[in-house]
């Protein structure tokens, strides 16, 4: 089925991507579903990258070149947002591509179920594996629902697997301007947090890099743990006073991820610190430790006094699925 009437604008956020840019921006205009503009954001990124959305946008006049100095990415999606004019909205990230029938598939099922914000499944990517991210969020698809299923980890937060009705987001933005992690679920939390009507489409047709060394999802400083650790915070402080029936524990899942990045970065003495009041509801959560999936029971361990030694069994594991997963490839040759 093909929906042409409405227009779709799909916003990238473009900063030190040269290497994979025109993957993405090639695979957005060869979408079946032609009636799109392509927003490039130019966050003042040093490389070629700016040059070559100008080079897309003199060869097609669905894209549209935004050049700006360098604000991080929430100023990025943001400026995209403030001129975009389609009807539905949705994120690609530079370094991603995705499936030629996307934006059709996406648009035929908000039609069909008139649906605000439809989610999809999406391919985990790498060299050496590609992996079929389900997101189905079961039966209960109210807004209040998924949002508890993103607090909870078990969907995905961001914004590139999502296509959003642009109505619906009238006045929601990517605050704080300072915020390059989680920003993205913060922001769809905000859209949910006015029950909007949610689909969900059962196909992978977004395909997320997981490789790229550059990625701030693969970088853990000082400064993006404290982004992230504010990230949080913001998320918590909004939902206790936007979301009807959130409690404390609720916002363990995503506060355990926290402490686990500082558990595998070893920083050690601000784990010991973060999220004392929620420090003994996560010990007894702890699932008892299991081969390839260390998280919750390392994390217990640590908060117990013993963070070196979950360290160790994390380093563990790590080495072991490396192992199993070399193994892996070497059997399929």
């Amino acid at each position: 089925m093909k929906t042409k009437e409405a227009v779709v604008s799909i916003i990238v956020p473009v900063y030190k991507v040269e290497k994979y840019i025109r993957q993405c921006v090639d695979s957005l205009l060869a979408q079946t579903y032609r009636n799109i503009e392509v927003i490039l954001v130019d966050d003042g990124s040093p490389d070629n990258c700016g040059a070559i959305c100008d080079e897309y946008a003199a060869k097609d006049s669905r894209v549209k070149v935004i050049h700006q100095q360098n604000g991080g990415v929430s100023v990025a999606r943001q400026t995209g947002i403030d001129h975009a004019t389609g009807e539905y909205s949705i994120h690609a990230d530079p370094d991603d591509w995705v499936e030629l029938n996307m934006i059709e598939e996406l648009v035929a099922k908000a039609v069909a179920n008139n649906a605000d914000m439809v989610i999809c499944d999406f391919y985990r990517e790498s060299k050496s594996d590609r992996i079929h991210v389900c997101q189905n969020p079961g039966n209960d698809l109210s807004a209040s629902a998924v949002l508890r299923k993103i607090l909870s980890q078990q969907l995905h937060g961001s914004c590139w697997n999502k296509l959003v009705n642009r109505s619906r987001i009238e006045g929601i933005g990517f605050t704080p301007e300072d915020l390059c992690i989680l920003e993205d679920e913060l922001y769809n939390i905000r859209i949910l947090a006015r029950k909007i009507k949610v689909s969900y489409l059962p196909k992978a047709l977004y395909h997320y890099r997981i490789d790229n060394e550059n990625s701030l999802c693969n970088t853990i400083s000082d400064k993006s743990f404290k982004l992230k650790v504010k990230a949080v915070s913001e998320i918590e402080s909004f939902c206790l006073a936007n979301v009807a029936g959130i409690a404390f524990f609720d916002f363990i899942p995503i506060k355990r991820n926290v402490l686990f990045d500082a558990l595998r970065t070893k920083r050690y003495e601000v784990l010991r610190e973060l999220y004392p009041e929620q420090k003994e509801a996560m010990i007894n959560s702890g699932t008892p430790y299991r081969l390839l999936a260390p998280v919750s029971s390392c994390i217990a361990l640590a908060l117990r006094g013993y963070p070196a030694l979950a360290y160790t069994l994390y380093d563990w594991n790590m080495r072991l699925i490396n192992y199993l997963q070399q193994i892996k490839r070497f059997v399929k040759r």
